[in-house]
Parts: C-alpha cells; structure tokens; sequence
C-alpha cells in the first residue's frame, strides 16, 4: 500500500513537471503595404527583458522557419559565456521566397528565369525591411541602433546583394553560403566604385562557404572575399572587417547553425574584448592599478554609449583582478576590483564568490567566509545544478577557520 502511494506520489510530480512549457519566443505579424501580404514573425526576447530597462541590438533572421531556434540557442550560450551582448531576434518567416531574395538581374540565363519562377524582389524586400518592420521594431521593443542580418543560401546572396546597395542599412553582416551562382549586377564593378568613401565603411561583414562546388557559386564566392580583403588592405582609413570561414566539413543546410554562431562571436568580438595587461610593468604603466580599474570603467561605458547598448564589464574586471593576484604585490588591489565588480552587478553570487575568493587569497579568512555564504545563499535560489561547488568554497573555508583558532590554542 505503501509503495503504491509512493509510485502514485512520484508520477503525479512527473505529470506536473511534464507540463511545464520551455518557451523561446513568440509569434507576431505585420501587414507590409509594400509586399501586399501580412508577414508572420518570430520573437525572441532576452530572458531579463521585462524586467530590465536596457536597449538590445537586433538580429534579423531571414528564413525563420528554419534558423529560429538554433539561433536562439547560439546567442543565449555566447551571452552566457561572455563573448556577446544579450540581443533580440527577429525572425522573418517567407511567403515567397524566391521572389524576396533575388535581385532583378539582366544577366540572368533565362532557362534560370524559368526554372525559378518569380525573381527580382529584392529591392522591394529591402524597402519593406527599412520601411517597416524595423520601424515596426523599435517602436514596439526597447532596441538598440546596431542591427544585424543573417542570411543562408539565397538569404545569403541577398546579403550581398543589399550590402552593395544599402551598405548602411545594416551593421553586420552574417552571410552563409551565398547563392552567388545569381548574377548581381554591380558586383564587378570593384568596390573602389561602389564604396568611393572608405571612411563611411564601418560594416562587419562574416561570409561562409560550405562543400559547394557544382557552377560557378564557388569562385563567385572567393572572388568576392578577394574583393573586401584588397579594398581594406588598400584602405587603411576604413573600419569595414571581413571574415571568411570555409566549412568544408557541413552541407549547404548544416553550414547554418555553426555560421550563426561564429559569425555572432565575430561580429562582438572587437566590442566586447578588453586588452589585457598582465604584468606588474604594463599595470603600472597605465598609471597603477586604480588607473587601471577606471580604464576598464571608462572603456565599457564609451563602448556602451558608442554603440548604444549596455556592453558589460564584467570579464575585463575579472581578468584584471585574477591577474593583480599574481603580482605579489598587488594583490591587495584585486579586492578592489572585484569590489567594483560586485558594485556593477549587486545580486551576482558569482561577483560575491570572486570577493572571497580575493579576500582568501590574501588571508582575510572571515570576509571570505562572509562573501562565500551569500555567494551559496543566491546561487541556491536560482536552482543552479553547481551550487555544489560553492558550497564546497564554504566548507574549505570555514575549515580553514577552524584550523587557525585551533593553532591559537
């Protein structure tokens, strides 16, 4: 009877848990007077959204139906690790493909023409994005000015297409296997004719190549690397960056999701990494280790007002604060980075961790004892699996304690 109740127990417990939704986003739609249709999208929104007051670059996700989800797992993991602002997704379902992503081109064989059907939108597209949604965006969502587009296959020749056209309309480029065996007009004509102005080239521009070999899509594609790569070899004014990443181990199809996430970590990468200077001579050069926190300070909050998000902080300070702990001499300046840190983000166990650990480090065994209990007292509140781990931070430490009274004894 008793085991009964303890099954009945446990599978009541499994049906709860078992109906709980894990969601990633939401469902929206537009009318675009331009196009003529309603255009359905999807939403992704960081996980502190509605309880923030932050604005977030935007993602525009082409071929949404395909590219959502796993884009949506991409940015959350780089943000978790670091190496990218939270973000806002906007994905684009399509309605007719073929006609939204291809360009109007009188080089195109017509036996293409045929077979594809309706061709040559792509500028009405473009107008759609400019005119409308991304107005329909801000207006409905805290973002910030920086925008991003990603494109896969003829969403790729689209990003091309709309670089060399509206180069300004986007920030950053994320172009995978592009269709370039589509002809592009202009895309001959060298982008010393295109772009006349290197100093208004600011774009990032993360171009992929999978196994494609069939036609000319191949060389189409290095020709058009060669061409970013002499335009700012020979331009040193300009702060256009490419990348170009071969995958020749992923299809056509698979090449997407690992071109999203590298191409996001790309993108940031500059925006988000801080020079480190590790030795006591690069530290004391920059004016000594006070001088040395402010510079971080200073750094992310220009970045932050530049691009108009919040860029965070917090992996320069902790760099700086592990490599102040190396320098015996230092180390007492790590407390006050991490202090800084702990000032920055409040209700971070990982920043109270880092504060004891620092105290540890220097022999203040009960301040470090303190920050490890409110590090384990806010870890265990959000359901962390590793709240182990700071819990054993308390242990080793209150061990530690005990010794040392021991000894005075």
């Amino acid at each position: 009877m008793k085991l009964n109740l303890f099954i009945g127990f446990v599978l009541t417990g499994l049906s709860i848990f078992a109906q709980k939704n894990i969601t990633i986003g939401h469902t929206s739609s537009i009318y675009s007077q331009i196009l003529d249709e309603d255009r359905l999208l999807e939403i992704y929104l960081p996980k502190d959204y509605d309880t923030s007051t932050k604005n977030y670059p935007v993602l525009y996700l082409l071929d949404s139906f395909l590219n959502f989800r796993h884009a949506v797992a991409s940015a959350e993991f780089l943000n978790f690790d670091n190496r990218i602002p939270e973000i806002i997704i906007v994905g684009i379902r399509n309605t007719h493909r073929v006609r939204d992503l291809t360009p109007e081109s009188i080089n195109l064989d017509p036996k293409q023409r045929e077979r594809l059907g309706n061709v040559g939108g792509a500028d009405n597209f473009i107008a759609f994005l400019e005119k409308e949604l991304m107005p329909h965006i801000e207006k409905n969502y805290r973002t910030a000015p920086y925008k991003i587009i990603s494109g896969h296959s003829l969403g790729g020749l689209f990003n091309v297409y709309s670089f060399l056209k509206h180069p300004e309309l986007f920030n950053a480029y994320i172009t995978i296997s592009p269709s370039l065996w589509y002809p592009i007009d202009n895309i001959n004509d060298g982008f010393d004719t295109i772009f006349p102005d290197p100093t208004k080239m600011k774009q990032a521009f993360y171009m992929t190549l999978a196994t494609e070999i069939a036609g000319n899509m191949r060389g189409n594609i290095i020709k058009l690397g060669g061409d970013f790569e002499n335009y700012i070899n020979t331009n040193k004014n300009t702060s256009l960056r490419f990348k170009y990443h071969h995958m020749p181990e992923e299809s056509h199809l698979s090449v997407g999701l690992p071109s999203v996430f590298f191409g996001l970590r790309y993108i940031f990468e500059p925006i988000i990494q801080f020079k480190r200077f590790k030795t006591k001579r690069a530290i004391m050069a920059q004016g000594g280790p006070k001088k040395a926190i402010e510079n971080v300070l200073n750094h992310f909050d220009d970045a932050s007002k530049t691009y108009g998000f919040e860029i965070s902080n917090e992996s320069a300070l902790i760099d700086l604060g592990y490599d102040l702990l190396k320098i015996e001499d230092l180390k007492p300046y790590a407390v006050d980075v991490f202090k800084v840190n702990l000032k920055e983000r409040p209700n971070s166990y990982d920043a109270y961790s880092l504060l004891g650990m620092a105290y540890e480090n220097l022999g203040e065994l009960q301040k470090a004892k303190d920050n490890y209990k409110i590090a384990l007292d806010l870890v265990k509140k959000t359901g962390n699996f590793e709240w182990e781990t700071y819990k054993a931070d308390l242990d080793k430490i209150e061990k530690k304690i005990r010794v040392k009274t021991n000894k005075k004894h």
